[in-house]
């Protein structure tokens, strides 16, 4: 079988592996399908890292695909699954799982639907840590793919004002076909542009829940605490670099602002909501896909998902 190995910084080959052999017990060997690049893909891709070549199969971790043979009773060969590898080592035609790393699939979703389940999941898994959010005016930061998913999530659950930020103009275009209210766009580096349009859209009040859903490649730290109100909240989504420079906490501490963060231990069951809704015709995942590439293109998939060409990057294995 093929599988992708990322050589160098900004180049990822296919190499030929041997295929899985029998599951053992508890595991599943599943046959990909469609998979959906992710933010947390990208750094494997863009950044430097301290020895190459990388693990083969690093990075994806959103991928449909059927049951070829199983060692647990919950699945059986021909199941369609959510495949959710740990490592995210999940670039190949063949996939080993633990049956805990597996969701199954209603049968009235397409691929391109499934797949879009799983980052919908992140961002509902998120949002139940924090409290009720009906009534309240909430600013997501970063209007990408997830930034989007929150934006539709949150107006399904009543949020009464939800400002969208980002620096591209593009993206912004989008954010009220996903339920945003209100767009700001961010063209200084430290935020104080949009702080200033948020300002004029609460008449000075701010955001009662601030949302950062950009991580790894920019520092939106200060930007959410000046964006959130006296006793709001922040939420960070965006995973940060290992160590972030230049925080300023103080403004964390003045206002008494309650952080929250979200590493769900089990995403399957935020999965299933994710499903439903998408069945119920309260989201279209289709919105987000505007690119699609067979496997054999795995390198042409992760430049137009590095570069910021478009949302969700699909490819077909």
């Amino acid at each position: 079988m093929k599988a992708a190995q990322i050589a160098a910084r900004g180049r990822i080959n296919l190499v030929e592996v041997a295929d899985l052999d029998s599951p053992a017990r508890g595991e599943v060997i599943v046959t990909a399908e469609t998979g959906c690049l992710c933010g947390s893909d990208i750094p494997f891709f863009s950044e430097t890292q301290p020895v190459y070549p990388l693990p083969i199969g690093l990075s994806l971790h959103e991928i449909v695909g059927r049951v070829r043979a199983s060692a647990d009773p919950s699945f059986r060969a021909g199941d369609r699954v959510l495949a959710m590898p740990l490592g995210l080592l999940g670039c190949a035609e063949q996939l080993r799982l633990g049956a805990g790393r597996l969701a199954p699939i209603d049968d009235a979703l397409s691929n391109e639907q499934a797949v879009v389940s799983q980052p919908m999941a992140t961002v509902l898994s998120a949002l139940s840590t924090m409290p009720n959010v009906v009534g309240l005016t909430v600013v997501v930061v970063g209007q990408g793919p997830i930034g989007l998913l929150f934006d539709a999530c949150l107006s399904g659950l009543g949020a009464a004002k939800i400002i969208g930020i980002d620096a591209r103009d593009v993206r912004l275009e989008r954010s009220c076909e996903f339920g945003a209210t209100h767009v700001a766009v961010a063209r200084e580096e430290d935020g104080r542009d949009a702080i200033a349009q948020v300002a004029e859209f609460t008449r000075g009040g701010m955001a009662d829940v601030v949302v950062e859903a950009v991580g790894h490649e920019e520092q939106q730290f200060n930007t959410a605490a000046a964006l959130a109100r006296d006793r709001g909240r922040v939420l960070f989504f965006g995973i940060p670099p290992a160590r972030i420079d230049g925080i300023a906490f103080e403004a964390v501490v003045r206002k008494s602002l309650v952080i929250h963060t979200s590493v769900p231990d089990d995403l399957r069951p935020f999965v299933r909501i994710a499903q439903r809704a998408i069945v119920q015709g309260r989201i279209n995942p289709s919105k987000l896909i505007t690119h699609r590439f067979p496997f054999a293109q795995i390198q042409n998939a992760f430049e137009t998902y590095r570069d910021r060409r478009g949302l969700k990057v699909l490819v077909d294995f």
